[in-house]
């Protein structure tokens, strides 16, 4: 899901099927990922893992597109797949991350609710108009790099506490992911706004 501009893509009904088969097998590993963190939340963390988990996530959200790109299999099912992913592997780690004590609560909580809130909104909007949307303003792509970068370096300064880089780099995403959620409720909230202009007729 990674396109230029404010754009809101939606379903050819006489096309709409099941995402293809290997794309949807990529995106599906960050949803098993969401579960295995989730679940390392009660069972115990192992940093090093979890950095590699951060990294593999992180990989399958490009390789996704490429593969689907690639095989000429790209499809609407799939980019709903992909975004839903994002929002929910991205949502799990970091609050899981903050309760580890690996990044700050607040932080946390603000990535999280905007993630989640951006889903629970599309998926309102969708009903609204009575088509799926997936809407992408340009800045969401700036939340989720910002977002993976912040899991993955938060993982790794808890995974090798002697490489300083990576609480640098953690303390850096930390405020640039938060102040990129600023710019992307405003993408969404005027894109959003045109969207029921032009189907809640």
């Amino acid at each position: 899901m990674r396109h230029q501009g404010a754009e809101a893509f939606t379903p050819d009904s006489s096309t709409v099927r099941w995402p293809p088969v290997v794309p949807a097998l990529v995106t599906g590993l960050r949803m098993l990922a969401a579960i295995w963190v989730g679940a390392m939340a009660y069972y115990g963390i192992e940093p090093l893992a979890l950095f590699w988990i951060v990294l593999g996530a992180a990989a399958t959200d490009y390789l996704d597109g490429w593969t689907a790109r690639r095989l000429r299999r790209s499809s609407f099912e799939g980019k709903v797949l992909d975004f839903v992913a994002d929002k929910i592997f991205l949502s799990v780690t970091l609050l899981v991350m903050a309760r580890a004590g690996w990044v700050d609560t607040l932080t946390a909580a603000a990535l999280s609710g905007y993630h989640l809130l951006v889903l629970a909104a599309t998926t309102v909007v969708s009903w609204g108009v009575g088509k799926p949307l997936v809407v992408i303003p340009t800045s969401e792509k700036l939340v989720v790099i910002l977002s993976f970068v912040l899991a993955a370096s938060a993982a790794g300064s808890a995974a090798l506490p002697g490489k300083a880089v990576y609480s640098t780099i953690s303390g850096t995403a930390e405020f640039l992911a938060l102040a990129s959620t600023l710019f992307g409720a405003a993408g969404y909230l005027r894109l959003i706004r045109r969207l029921l202009a032009r189907y809640g007729k």
